[in-house]
């Protein structure tokens, strides 16, 4: 269902650049000016997805640089609270960043167009700390073994990512947005008792690929 209404918002979000692209004339790419700031929408819905166990928040901040060029800087906080009746009680927390580049594949087809349909780049990295209480090791034949917890740890994940994103201007200097993501894990998590459930700002500690889809609303910040 998540699939579905994610399809759905996503090609919402490319009307506006659909109907822009049926004027023939070409204008400049419009150099914006000041700078843009986001907010992610899926990392604050969160907690009714994952029923409180899981929470986030991201911001996003992009700048013009030259040509089709925007400098973009991202960073957030994730925390995991994960509660399986009397098998464990694991929790983690920590920050995020990623630093990276977009390039707007659109052509401007209207005067001062800062819609924008873009591939992007990105190089991250996570530091958060985990750690599990009351783990109980079922022993199918023998009693359930239990352990009385697994240490807190600090870690620390290194990613590189691709992306397609689009970002449209609904009202003056006021924009939706949304990615697709893959992310291509670079450091793995060094933990000698388990592997984190969920490394903040990449996705599963157990994987060496993830992908995200992110819907964003951001604002313009002019500086003149």
């Amino acid at each position: 269902m998540r699939k579905i209404s994610g399809f759905i918002i996503s090609v919402l979000l490319l009307v506006p650049l659909w109907c822009q692209g049926q004027d023939t004339t070409r204008y400049p790419v419009n150099a914006m000016k000041g700078i843009r700031l986001g907010i992610d929408l899926s990392k604050l819905a969160l907690p009714l997805i994952y029923h409180n166990e899981r929470k986030g928040v991201e911001i996003t901040v992009d700048r013009y640089v030259k040509g089709n060029f925007f400098a973009v800087v991202e960073a957030g906080w994730a925390g995991t609270d994960l509660h399986r009746d009397t098998a464990y009680h694991y929790r983690s927390n920590g920050f995020y960043g990623r630093l990276g580049i977009d390039y707007n594949l659109l052509k401007p087809r209207r005067p001062y167009s800062n819609d924008l349909l873009y591939a992007g780049f990105r190089y991250g990295i996570s530091v958060f700390s985990h750690r599990a209480d009351n783990v109980t090791v079922p022993g199918y034949y023998w009693p359930d073994a239990h352990a009385q917890s697994i240490p807190a740890s600090t870690l620390h994940v290194h990613w590189i990512e691709f992306l397609l994103g689009v970002k449209a201007e609904v009202l003056k200097n006021f924009y939706i947005g949304a990615t697709f993501s893959g992310r291509f894990r670079l450091v793995p998590p060094k933990d000698p008792y388990s592997t984190p459930y969920i490394v903040p700002g990449y996705g599963s500690g157990s994987v060496k690929f993830a992908v995200g889809l992110n819907y964003y609303i951001a604002y313009n910040i002019q500086f003149f």
